[in-house]
């Protein structure tokens, strides 16, 4: 299909849009790694009417703040709402963002009603407007306060929050409401114009408020749950609504690292789950097992499944990786309709298999127009004739166009980032290698393309350990590519989305196995040609950093020098205050003693010295610069300073930054602390990596 590119009037509601010269390299400043980057909101009313953009009032240029203590600019923090009436193409300014003025976010509830959710402070991180939401209609008309029963109790705010739209019932929506039991959110209809609610469903009350937690759940269109799914300790357990008891009751219960299903939609037409992992025989008999989870129809009255639908061999398809730690992907639903739109994943790209047919013709025409990018519908009318999506890979942090199908209409709407120059970017190639004991690692080779006197190697594996690492734009990667380095990211064993084998490998293995597994990566990168063996430097941030100092301390003649970002170096510590900071809905303690150390045995506690890196700083010949911020509530600064005191009774080589106002974090939410990050990494590689 042929398009037609405009550029009409109402883009000068945004600033820029990146058309990028083609070059090979340029060195790029350190602040464009540090700006902050803006994403406008859009949203497309159901009829396809109007386009609601929400969106900071400041300039899309790259300008560091200079005053730490602000981190970026007052009009950071504030958010305006413009309508484009899709018709005409004319705009109207409903809110220009100034303090007490601005708009945080809206959500469409027909084309003529919104929500919108004011922002109330004047300025700072906490702009937003907390728990204020309003209805109106698009003239300004019938202002409700949706809010106005919102409370505070003890346990917290309670509050009615609508989630859909109703279809059918325009005058109504459906919601979660905590009002009636400030630990259970009821199903409840709202009236758009009184704030008034009927509760249709009780919600689920979890047996344990502290440990058990509700990750998922199944909504049928009229806004009744199926099903949810709920993390006990290490047990993952279905619960399933009965209508007419209003009771919730067990369907199914699994344990960690053990075969599963997990229900990703309902299919309205049958009433069937689509879910994803093992097959199971009706009386609960594990049928089939699957390392990665596959795709399955499975009814829920007779707990029969059908025949496998779809397995991608090498990664996860949604769910739950083991039955224990998220997976990437789920399931694409219909926010009006509730039919399924599509299934998606991520492999060493985003993949997707697209259920609606005028869904699959339209993403096989917009990845056809973009060969090279990753595309995504941000927003679209119901009908799918009019939309807002996005395009984006290891090279361009995004850029947004509006599509008019049935005019032909692509426009350019906004672009992340324009500094950034995209064809300067080096994209992430994706290959494999074994690890010694004959494990496939996937990973990330992003090349420098500056012409160096050596072949640099930066080492940088993924924090959490339990995620699977990112394939999209990275800053940190760019940074180090630009100023002529090479780069390797791996999944070593532990990660997620791999299949169950491959996470289940790295239980109890932090400096042992999953050590191994990097510094496997680096004899590939030696023997393939992408390194000098004495040009090998580390970095991570996190278990990154961790692994970091695991290399510096286990295994230092692999490298040349080492930077640990926020990175664990005791993990008696990091056991013990990940227990302690277990709080309510939010608890991980059971999966962190399968995984990362068991501190309640001797064997668990003789784990945690044998790799703890603080306690062999004796063993470290290459310089290491730590990176912490003060205010890090997941790795407390303690660990640094920790390791800094032995550094230093050891006499070792080091540089240190510590960014009082800054967190868990190499890119941080201040421009001016990520660029002191920044520029502390360049001149430490070029002191100790380059000479």
């Amino acid at each position: 299909m042929k398009y037609k590119i405009l550029s009409i009037a109402f883009l000068s509601i945004f600033t820029s849009f990146n058309l990028s010269a083609e070059g090979e390299w340029k060195e790029i400043p350190n602040e464009y790694w540090s700006c902050y980057a803006e994403t406008p909101r859009f949203a497309m009313s159901p009829g396809g009417k109007y386009l609601a953009i929400t969106r900071s009032p400041k300039s899309n240029v790259c300008d560091i703040e200079p005053d730490k203590e602000k981190r970026v600019e007052d009009e950071t923090y504030h958010s305006s709402l413009t309508f484009i009436n899709l018709d005409t193409m004319e705009s109207r300014l409903i809110s220009d963002g100034t303090p007490g003025k601005g708009i945080d976010y809206m959500r469409w509830m027909s084309d003529d009603r919104y929500l919108f959710w004011p922002s109330t402070k004047k300025t700072g991180s906490n702009a937003n407007g907390y728990g204020k939401v309003f209805a109106v209609n698009v003239d300004g008309s019938q202002r409700a306060d949706m809010s106005k029963n919102n409370k505070f109790g003890q346990m917290g705010m309670q509050s009615t929050r609508i989630t859909n739209r109703l279809a059918g019932e325009p005058k109504n929506a459906l919601g979660r409401s905590n009002i009636r039991r400030a630990m259970v959110s009821d199903y409840v209809k709202v009236n758009l114009y009184t704030g008034k609610t009927n509760k249709i469903a009780n919600g689920f009350n979890p047996k344990d408020a502290k440990k058990h937690r509700v990750n998922n759940e199944l909504i049928d269109k009229d806004g009744y749950p199926q099903a949810i799914w709920v993390d006990e300790g290490i047990d993952r357990v279905i619960y399933e609504y009965s209508k007419d008891s209003g009771l919730w009751n067990e369907h199914v219960r699994f344990k960690c690292h053990e075969p599963f299903f997990y229900p990703l939609s309902i299919i309205e037409d049958t009433g069937e789950w689509l879910v994803t992992g093992s097959k199971f025989s009706s009386e609960g008999r594990l049928v089939e097992e699957n390392d990665t989870n596959a795709i399955y129809l499975y009814n829920p009255q007779t707990r029969e499944f059908g025949e496998k639908m779809y397995q991608d061999a090498r990664y996860d398809i949604g769910g739950y990786t083991g039955a224990c730690r998220n997976a990437t992907g789920g399931a694409s639903i219909d926010s009006d309709t509730r039919k399924l739109n599509s299934i998606n994943w991520i492999s060493h790209k985003p993949e997707r298999i697209v259920f609606d047919e005028k869904l699959k013709q339209l993403y096989a025409s917009l990845e056809a127009t973009f060969p090279e990018e990753w595309v995504s519908i941000v927003t679209s009318d119901t009908e799918k004739t009019k939309m807002v999506f996005r395009v984006s890979s290891s090279t361009n942090p995004g850029d947004y166009y509006y599509y008019d199908t049935l005019a032909g209409k692509l426009i350019p709407l906004f672009s992340n980032s324009p500094w950034i120059d995209r064809d300067l970017m080096s994209p992430k190639i994706p290959f494999t290698y074994k690890a010694r004991d004959g494990l496939e690692i996937p990973a990330y080779l992003t090349l420098t393309k500056k012409k160096t006197k050596h072949k640099y190697m930066i080492m940088l594996p993924h924090g959490g350990p339990n995620v699977k690492q990112s394939v999209g734009f990275d800053h940190w990667v760019q940074f180090l590519s630009n100023k002529g380095y090479n780069v390797i990211q791996m999944d070593y064993r532990g990660s997620t989305g791999l299949g169950t084998n491959h996470y289940v490998s790295g239980n109890m293995q932090w400096g042992k196995k999953m050590q191994d597994d990097i510094s496997d990566a680096v004899f590939w990168a030696i023997d393939n040609g992408y390194a000098d063996a004495d040009r090998v430097c580390i970095a991570g941030a996190s278990y990154g950093g961790y692994a970091t100092m695991a290399g510096l301390t286990f295994t230092p003649e692999l490298y040349r020098c080492g930077i640990n970002a926020v990175g664990v170096v005791n993990q008696k510590s990091i056991l013990e205050e990940f227990s302690t900071k277990a709080g309510m809905m939010n608890n991980w303690t059971d999966e962190a003693a399968l995984e990362w150390g068991d501190l309640s045995n001797e064997e668990g506690q003789q784990y945690v010295k044998d790799i703890s890196p603080v306690l062999f700083v004796d063993n470290i010949i290459a310089p290491v610069l730590v990176l912490q911020g003060t205010n890090d509530r997941i790795v407390p600064p303690e660990h640094a300073r920790e390791l800094i005191k032995e550094l230093k009774r050891k006499n070792k080589t080091y540089m240190s930054m510590f960014q009082a106002k800054e967190g868990h974090c190499v890119k941080c939410g201040g421009e001016q602390a990520s660029l002191e990050y920044f520029d502390i990494q360049e001149e430490f590689l070029k002191k100790y990596l380059e000479n």
